[in-house]
């Protein structure tokens, strides 16, 4: 397994395990009544200052496990894999953009969203875009791992 796919695989797993503990603790809260604006705005801060130390962390740690490979320039294959993954990537977050707009020009259509979530409109937009560019961020993650995985 070549370095930028052990990278891959790391920044896939940090993402996935802070933005699950992220929307599980939005959910709980929610479901106990008790989601306010405050603790939607300490768990964004906990969540952005999680992903900084963590990918920083773990970055370095790969970075000292194989730091032969660590420096080497993008070869033709792994610049290509990451357009594919950017690729798919840019179709989920435009999807996403299209589902905000649609939010906030028909909000009856989501209306259960809002009111479950007993914040601010601003709230649910705001954690659509977050759920549509986590989705994107993985999506690209996944793209790019299977296909160092597949052998390009």
């Amino acid at each position: 397994m070549s370095y930028k796919e052990r990278s891959i695989w790391v920044s896939l797993a940090i993402t996935v395990y802070i933005w699950v503990n992220y929307f599980s603790q939005i959910y709980i809260s929610a479901a106990d009544g008790s989601l306010t604006v405050e603790i939607v705005k300490g768990l964004l801060l906990e969540v952005i200052i999680m992903t900084l130390t963590l990918e920083i962390a773990l970055q370095i740690v790969l970075a000292i496990i194989d730091n032969k490979d660590a420096n080497y320039a993008d070869d033709e294959r792994d610049k290509l894999i990451t357009l594919l993954g950017s690729k798919y990537a840019y179709y989920v977050l435009s999807f996403t953009a299209v589902t905000a707009v649609i939010h906030l020009l028909f909000p009856v259509l989501t209306s259960s969203l809002s009111s479950n979530l007993n914040l601010p409109n601003e709230y649910a937009v705001i954690h659509i875009i977050i759920f549509g560019a986590l989705v994107a961020e993985v999506t690209k993650f996944a793209v790019q791992a299977f296909y160092y995985r597949k052998g390009f």
